[in-house]
């Protein structure tokens, strides 16, 4: 079945009817695997099948951590499929309640995207584009961040969440991350000026942004980030309402077919 329409993934997970052997299996990328995953999560505990995903996006930072980008490949290893649980995380804005598998990010992420939503016109070019320009911006958004017992408040220039190594375009965000260890990797940037902001992101290829002093780096199962800043937070690649946020891992709570 081919979807409509944004959202639509999502909507057919939620209302179909599914029996007990039934798996649901996509072709797509992140945005794709976003949808099925925030579908399968609406359904109760009881109804939750197993989940496959076939490699066919822009952006596939989950299944690149899976060593799956050969779709012919996974079609293969579905003959004889290996069954893995791995960790999602629940976003919660306010009232609303939103789910995750790859990433969460704040700061220059949702600034960025933000712009790359009005260069549509360029095509995928557009990330580069914009993340550059708002690289030369440099600006830094106050907030308080709250994790571990510690408290991190003023300004911060980057802020993400990883479950992934692997985001956007084939960079190590999280070199350290694991998708099954209950935890999620906490990799933040505080006030730098504009040479040491575009120092560290040449670095990010390869996750040498991380030997860094200046970038934090923390492992932890869960987070709030409080704002009064008017931004939208970046969830798996895709914007969603701004404000201030807490994050919580769910172990284990996908099942998936590799």
């Amino acid at each position: 079945m081919v979807t409509q329409h944004a959202g639509h993934a999502r909507e057919l997970v939620v209302e179909m009817n599914f029996e007990d052997g039934h798996v649901i299996g996509g072709i797509g990328g992140d945005g794709t695997m976003h949808e099925l995953v925030n579908g399968l999560m609406q359904r109760p505990k009881r109804e939750r099948m197993p989940l496959t995903l076939l490699p066919g996006g822009t952006g596939n930072s989950f299944l690149r951590d899976l060593g799956c980008l050969d779709p012919v490949e996974v079609l293969k290893g579905l003959r004889s499929p290996e069954r893995r649980l791995i960790d999602l995380f629940e976003v919660q804005i306010g009232d609303s309640v939103h789910y995750g598998f790859n990433i969460v990010g704040w700061a220059l992420f949702s600034y960025a995207n933000e712009l790359a939503e009005s260069l549509r016109w360029i095509g995928r070019r557009r990330y580069d584009v914009a993340a550059f320009i708002r690289l030369m911006q440099n600006r830094h958004f106050e907030a308080r961040l709250e994790f571990d017992g510690q408290v991190v408040g003023g300004g911060f220039a980057f802020l993400a969440a990883s479950n992934t190594v692997h985001t956007g375009d084939n960079m190590k965000l999280a070199p350290r991350a694991q998708l099954d260890d209950g935890k999620l990797d906490l990799v933040y940037l505080r006030n730098v000026n504009r040479r040491t902001m575009l120092s560290l992101f040449k670095g990010l290829k390869e996750g040498r942004h991380v030997d860094s002093p200046e970038v934090k780096y923390y492992q932890v199962s869960e987070f709030t980030l409080r704002t009064e800043e008017e931004l939208s937070i970046v969830l798996d690649g895709e914007l969603i309402e701004g404000g201030s946020f807490s994050v919580r891992v769910l172990p284990g709570s996908l099942e998936l077919l590799i």
